[in-house]
């Protein structure tokens, strides 16, 4: 793999201007604004930098090819020629996630199992293999089919805050959240009779 890597980082529309700003206080190169998101080189010590430091963006994504892509065959060969056994091993769980537009290769969940099967069989002659388990750390690959022009991505931004680990445990405002005790007889008392009283529930702050 080379020593820099081209990078893209998708982010909000509007957001482009703060994320370059971002961008170039952490010294990302080469740095290229589209709508949507930033292209920007670096190698690993920048990508660690971006995925901690940026705000402005959705993930941090390693671009590994660009490739016309018009029939299954096409987009088969641009994924087997990556050096996925320079990125996976041989037990990698690698989910492929992406999206289609204004392309002739329509069907995402076909396009799915074509770069899937490219990549198997990839890892399976590089690491000279007749089984990829998939029960080790996940490798999440992407793709993205704009006007017959494919970029295959690799994911290398971890779950987000708002996963399902996270949300298992509901955040409460403070206003509903449980005291740790039960309040004091004197508290309770004392609360009950302040809205008892109709001028003192009615007075102004």
């Amino acid at each position: 793999m080379p020593a820099k890597f081209e990078l893209i980082a998708p982010c909000f529309f509007g957001c482009e201007a703060t994320a370059k700003f971002e961008l170039t206080r952490i010294g990302a190169e080469n740095i290229r604004v589209g709508d949507g998101r930033l292209t920007f080189a670096g190698g690993p010590e920048m990508i660690a930098a971006a995925n901690l430091n940026l705000r402005t963006v959705e993930r941090v994504m390693l671009l590994l090819n660009t490739y016309p892509a018009s029939t299954f065959d096409e987009l088969f060969d641009g994924v087997y020629s990556i050096p996925w056994e320079e990125l996976l091993p041989a037990d990698a769980a690698f989910p492929v996630t992406g999206s289609s537009l204004n392309s002739q290769l329509t069907s995402v969940p076909a396009c799915q199992s074509i770069i899937k099967k490219a990549v198997v069989k990839r890892l399976m002659n590089k690491h000279h293999t007749s089984v990829l388990p998939e029960t080790g750390a996940e490798y999440k690959i992407r793709f993205m089919l704009r006007k017959n022009v494919c970029e295959i991505m690799l994911d290398t931004t971890g779950e987000a805050c708002t996963s399902a680990a996270t949300a298992a445990t509901p955040w409460r405002p403070p206003s509903v959240r449980r005291w740790p005790r039960p309040l004091p007889t004197w508290a309770v008392s004392a609360a009950t009779v302040w809205w008892k009283i109709p001028s003192a529930a009615a007075a102004p702050c």
